[in-house]
């Protein structure tokens, strides 16, 4: 007896069991098949025992049945580590004192988008993800949208797609950034779509040992599960914040320890204890399952005004006083040089 496909997705490097079933009976025979590949023998099982010699040596070490519920009628294969290679035909035969049956299994194998990296550098935004199967694509928009197009081919749009040793896709795209918008790249890959988006505020403004506010406008008042990270240029994490229904739990670097004076509700930052070595881009990035989102603000530092009153004394008087040594100095050299003159005609003309 022959019964119809079934059809499966499974994921790569991860474990998937092939379904199979048969009228429970004694003297079993188990055998795990790749027709297309001339009957290349995945596993076997006779004589109340799994029989690996014949099996493929791709398969060695990676298949297993359930061996407590054979006598149940359950013939189903567990397949470890998935491979691109492990995709397609499989023919699942059993045989007892009641029968034979054949059953057949499409296998397909994907790679997920999991992850979109987004990082902005020059005005140039840069956007990329790895590991995928099968062949994702990529596109980008702007909230709100913008009119603002570029010649594909160009540094400021262009996209390239690799495959990796093991089969794997990695797409990475670049365009010029646009601002007063949120840029958005979508990686798409068969079923399953991810998102980043990156947006630029205005520029924030500090003082050295002053206090500041550096604020995430990313909203997550629907979000049960997130992470919250921010980073100082794109590269140094100062803090993570990993939220899971209601509770929260700060991981922070031990380097930004004494700047770090809080982490608010709304996600924003709360510094102080600055120092011009502190003035840079600081990145807020919001991750959920499906998408992340970027902002990135710029801190200044701006150094402490001069006073201008020393002394008691006004600006103006200061300026007076300054005038006067200067006109004294002159002076007083003019008379040294006249004197310089008429003193030796006067030592001459002295009777001793």
């Amino acid at each position: 007896m022959t019964r119809k496909n079934i059809h499966v997705t499974c994921l790569f490097s991860e474990d998937c069991v092939l379904a199979c079933s048969f009228q429970p009976g004694s003297d079993e025979v188990i055998y795990w098949l790749k027709p297309e590949d001339k009957d290349l023998t995945v596993h076997s099982y006779y004589y109340s025992t799994d029989q690996l010699k014949l099996q493929s040596q791709r398969y060695r070490g990676r298949t297993a049945l359930f061996n407590d519920q054979i006598p149940k009628g359950n013939a189903s294969l567990l397949l470890r580590g998935l491979t691109l290679q492990d995709q397609g035909r499989y023919k699942c035969y059993t045989s007892t004192i009641k029968g034979n049956k054949e059953s057949f299994i499409n296998m397909a194998v994907e790679a997920p988008v999991r992850l979109v990296d987004i990082q902005l550098s020059d005005d140039i935004i840069t956007c990329n993800s790895t590991g995928i199967y099968p062949e994702p694509k990529l596109t980008w928009s702007t909230d709100p949208p913008s009119h603002l197009s570029f010649e594909p081919g160009t540094i400021q749009n262009y996209t390239s797609v690799k495959l990796d040793d093991g089969g794997l896709y990695d797409i990475t795209s670049t365009k010029q950034f646009i601002r007063n918008r949120t840029n958005i790249c979508t990686v798409t890959s068969g079923t399953v779509e991810r998102t980043a988006t990156l947006k630029q505020q205005d520029p924030v403004q500090g003082s050295p040992r002053g206090e500041v506010s550096i604020p995430c406008s990313v909203s997550q008042s629907d979000l049960l599960t997130f992470n919250l990270t921010w980073r100082f240029n794109q590269i140094d994490t100062i803090l993570t914040s990993t939220y899971t229904k209601g509770t929260s739990q700060m991981y922070g670097n031990d380097q930004w320890k004494l700047q770090v004076q809080s982490l608010s509700d709304s996600g924003s930052l709360q510094l102080h204890k600055l120092t011009v070595v502190h003035q840079g881009i600081y990145s807020c990035e919001l991750s959920t399952a499906r998408d992340t989102h970027l902002v990135l603000t710029y801190l200044e530092i701006t150094p402490d005004k001069p006073s201008d009153v020393s002394d008691g004394l006004s600006p103006g008087s200061i300026t007076g006083i300054t005038i006067a040594a200067v006109a004294a100095v002159i002076i007083a050299a003019v008379i040294c040089y006249l004197l310089r003159g008429f003193l030796p005609k006067f030592r001459r003309n002295t009777v001793i």
